[in-house]
């Protein structure tokens, strides 16, 4: 039988406290069913894993709960059911008023982020009223400058139904009250148990984080990226067509076999999730912790329902005093999925207590440096940037500066819909923030665009250092030295350009503000170098040659040249053969006269009308071709069509 989804309010109200105070008989009492499932717990007594059943409220909509062990030794199981809470019932026995692990749990809640809940004082039926005012009191004293304080506080006896009545009515009031889960976004849900079932094969149950799927959807269950098709769906124990965020769910997922999927693995939308071993993340240390905390000290990671463990590294400071914040990285030894906001625990691996949490603000696999300002400003903006979309978008385009990013790798870094991705996207490129690279897929921020600017304009500095007496690279000499992607090479020497932040002359390129100084020996040189050219017109002299004419050094003969040649006032025809820029001009007005009178130009008969050799005339005329004036159609040339 169907039921209908809309009867269920999609939130997820949980229990916590100290062992034997009562909470599986709340759970029991408010939903007639037992939570504790397993054999070992009737045996003792004791809940050891997470429990969940339905609960009908008075207007009829239905509300899941999470029954969670008390118990020090699972704590890790507790905090497993914990991520999913919305509503917390925070359960202190009358007969033994607050203990270690009330508190422990109630740090736990607050550092999962959890901000709504009330105090169920269970038992009043074993001590006198005295002692349950004396309880109550010490709970207002716990609770204080919690998310609780202020909450109400019901004294009840299941057993009795003492102060049932109110507290129901209470109970009520305050699931009313609560906003519902947002279902919009990717699915994802950490699971929280897998089984078989004769005839259907792998189930996997849990609490959805986000997002809806239906029968017939492709899931895939990460870290070892597994993908199977949902076969059948549950909520509540009751067949459903979809499931959501908010759903106390079990999903039949078929081609997955059940012992390669354990608590801790994610069951997701495809595409959207990579795992990593680097939890980059907002850390707050408990003001109740004793004594400071070191870096590199081996902990246990709690985040969705997965422990895993590792060790803390510091990156703002060398030890924290309790009650400190601020920036961490958790380097785990396996795999781990998990999103930004996401919230967490770190519990030491011994003895095992609670030290903190807080938020993950982004999942990798590269280490952090420690002690950086630029690593925990770039934490603290993306940090800040997290609830907004359009905001989130932006700083992970400018991250990489001058390294593109395609809209999929921001699909796995947010977790967002294509849809609030592609809007966000359009935002940034109307308002000029964000630029398409002409692959038409990878992206630029404009910020990324002044920075390879600047790389261009510190490989133009670094080349005229070292280069005196050169204007400046080529486009490929530069492009290599540069190191850019192509694509964005070319986008900042065209930025760059445009904006006279980089300067181009005769296909060289040099930084505007250069001037080169020479000195009176390099401008002597240059002087008579330049005039002997003019004067053999086209039948000039080897640099050699060029040596003994001017008795200079041949090593500062060869620099003049090339310099020269670079500033335009020489051209290189070919190996040894320059010509001065007047002479090729001259020449190049005879070669198109010619053409125009005679339709060609032969060159033997051109090699005798500018009085020269076949050594110079070939590579004359090949330099005409090369600069797109001419066409060579065997001994006779024409000028190129436009």
């Amino acid at each position: 039988m169907k039921t209908d989804s809309a009867q269920i309010f999609n939130v997820i109200v949980g229990t916590s406290g100290h062992i034997d105070h009562g909470k599986s008989s709340l759970v029991r009492k408010l939903t007639g069913i037992d939570p504790d499932r397993l054999p070992e717990e009737k045996e003792r007594g004791m809940t050891i894993d997470l429990g969940f059943a339905p609960c009908f409220l008075k207007n009829g909509q239905k509300v899941g709960i999470i029954d969670v062990p008390g118990h020090e030794r699972f704590v890790k199981n507790m905090v497993a059911g914990a991520t999913s809470i919305d509503f917390v019932m925070l359960v202190v026995a009358a007969d033994d008023g607050v203990m270690p692990q009330t508190r422990e749990h109630l740090s736990i809640m607050k550092l999962l982020g959890v901000r709504r809940g009330m105090v169920v004082v269970t038992k009043v039926d074993m001590v006198d009223k005295d002692m349950v005012e004396l309880v109550v009191e010490d709970v207002k004293d716990l609770v204080k400058g919690s998310f609780l304080e202020g909450t109400p506080i019901c004294p009840i006896s299941v057993v009795t139904g003492d102060g049932w009545e109110p507290f129901w009515e209470e109970l009520n009031r305050q699931i009313a009250a609560l906003p519902t889960k947002n279902v919009e976004g990717v699915f994802r849900m950490p699971i929280q148990r897998v089984f078989s079932a004769k005839g259907f094969g792998t189930i996997v149950t849990g609490v959805p984080i986000s997002g809806r799927v239906a029968i017939g959807d492709t899931l895939e269950i990460l870290p070892h990226e597994r993908k199977g098709r949902i076969r059948g769906l549950q909520a509540y124990h009751n067949d459903v067509e979809e499931i959501k965020a908010g759903h106390s769910s079990a999903i039949n997922i078929a081609d997955v076999r059940p012992e390669n999927v354990v608590r801790g693995n994610v069951v997701v939308t495809p595409g959207y999730f990579r795992p990593g071993t680097m939890v980059n993340a907002r850390f707050k240390y408990l003001a109740e912790s004793h004594g400071p905390l070191k870096d590199q000290m081996p902990v246990r990671l709690h985040v969705g329902t997965a422990e895993i463990l590792g060790t803390v590294v510091l990156l703002d400071r060398k030890e924290y005093a309790p009650g400190d914040e601020g920036f961490v990285q958790i380097r785990l030894e396996e795999l781990v999925v998990c999103a930004p906001g996401d919230a967490y625990v770190l519990r030491i691996q011994s003895p095992m207590i609670t030290i903190g949490g807080g938020r993950v603000v982004s999942l990798g696999n590269e280490k952090l440096r420690r002690m950086r300002p630029e690593v925990t400003e770039a934490l603290a903006e993306e940090e800040k940037s997290l609830p907004d979309p359009k905001a989130w978008v932006e700083f992970l385009v400018k991250q990489g500066l001058t390294e593109p990013i395609t809209p999929q790798a921001i699909d796995v870094a947010t977790a967002l819909t294509r849809p609030h991705v592609d809007a966000a996207l359009a935002a940034l490129k109307a308002a000029g923030s964000v630029v398409v690279l002409p692959d038409g897929d990878r992206l630029l921020h404009r910020a990324g665009v002044d920075a390879a600017i600047e790389k261009l304009r510190q490989c133009l500095s670094r080349f005229h250092n070292e280069n005196l007496l050169r204007v400046g690279p080529d486009k490929h000499g530069l492009r290599n030295v540069a190191g850019l992607d192509p694509q964005v090479f070319e986008l900042g020497l065209e930025e760059g350009l445009k904006q006279k932040r980089v300067a181009e002359e005769n296909g060289l390129y040099r930084l505007p503000e250069r001037q080169m100084k020479l000195s009176s020996e390099v401008q002597k040189l240059a002087g008579r170098i330049e005039a002997i050219l003019k004067e053999t017109r086209f039948v000039t002299p080897r640099p050699d040659e060029l040596q003994q004419q001017t008795s200079a050094r041949q090593e500062d003969v060869n620099k003049v040249i090339r310099l020269l040649t670079e500033m335009g006032t020489l051209v290189k025809a070919a190996e040894d053969v320059y010509f001065h820029k007047d002479c090729v001009e001259e020449a190049k007005e005879l070669v198109v006269k010619q053409i125009r009178e005679h339709g060609e130009v032969v060159s033997a008969a051109f090699r005798d009308q500018i009085g020269t050799t076949r050594k110079y005339i070939i590579p004359l005329l090949e330099h005409f071709d090369a600069i797109g004036l001419t066409v060579r159609d065997g001994n006779r040339r024409v000028l190129k069509k436009a």
